[in-house]
């Protein structure tokens, strides 16, 4: 924990309700940010803002983030109450249909790709925008190392996380000239729910028990969730603003 290098400075997380929005919470509280949490669940927002220190600042926004007005509403309610807005982390994601590719419902991967890269997309212009008149700010968006190779049975997550990259580096060339930075962070094995639906539905497919992952990883284990919280909370507020267009990988040494 780098002490309170974030205060004074307003944070927007989407898909902060889940286990890995809530490490990326705790980690900008820890660093003294005020934070705006975006998510559908209103129950998952109470828990990620009840595990905060009691002094954090925070406002909650019910929001499915696939909805167009959601990254205007999410903006203005960041400027309504705390006046400002310094940095977007792009967290919101699903994993999708796990099986082979022949086998996917179409409905199933456009969902993927609105989540994962549509929303993503939209939070991002909207907070370029208030970048570019405010002189400033930073994005950090949630990739994968699913992004960085292929991955078997997981294609449409795969593809979507290339996409998010692909976003990340090309914002970054359009965006840099007005003192935007914006990054990936890519995780590999997170250990999350997600992660557990991920090797249910591997090990249903080859008939086998869950399946497992830590035994391919150099360092034997999935990554904490505060892990990749801490990573983005640097990207966010600490690390050096010529850091942009980057794709910082977290995997224990998988992809090494």
């Amino acid at each position: 924990m780098s002490g309170r290098s974030g205060a004074g400075r307003v944070v927007l997380v989407t898909g902060a309700a889940g286990r890995l929005g809530s490490g990326i919470a705790a980690a900008l509280a820890g660093r003294g940010a005020d934070l705006v949490l975006i998510d559908r669940s209103p129950d998952g927002l109470e828990a990620t803002r009840d595990a905060l220190p009691a002094q954090t600042r925070v406002e909650t926004c019910v929001e499915d983030v696939t909805d167009p007005a959601a990254p205007g509403r999410s903006l203005d309610r960041a400027l309504e109450r705390f006046g400002r807005l310094d940095a977007l982390v792009n967290n919101a994601g699903i994993e999708g249909p796990v099986g082979r590719a022949e086998d996917l419902a179409l409905n199933e991967v456009r969902r993927v790709l609105e989540v994962n890269v549509v929303s993503l997309l939209a939070f991002s212009a909207s907070a370029l925008r208030h970048f570019r008149s405010a002189g400033g700010g930073r994005i950090v968006n949630i990739a994968s190392g699913a992004g960085l190779a292929g991955t078997g049975m997981m294609a449409p997550y795969s593809a979507s996380k290339h996409a998010v990259i692909g976003l990340t580096r090309s914002i970054a060339q359009e965006a840099g000239a007005a003192g935007i930075s914006i990054n990936a962070v890519c995780p590999g094995c997170v250990d999350s729910p997600m992660m557990s639906r991920i090797e249910a539905r591997l090990g249903e497919l080859a008939g086998t028990g869950p399946a497992s992952f830590v035994d391919a990883i150099p360092m034997g284990r999935y990554c904490d969730p505060s892990e990749v919280g801490e990573s983005v909370a640097w990207l966010a507020l600490e690390a050096p603003a010529y850091i942009t267009g980057s794709a910082i990988v977290l995997d224990g040494g998988l992809r090494a």
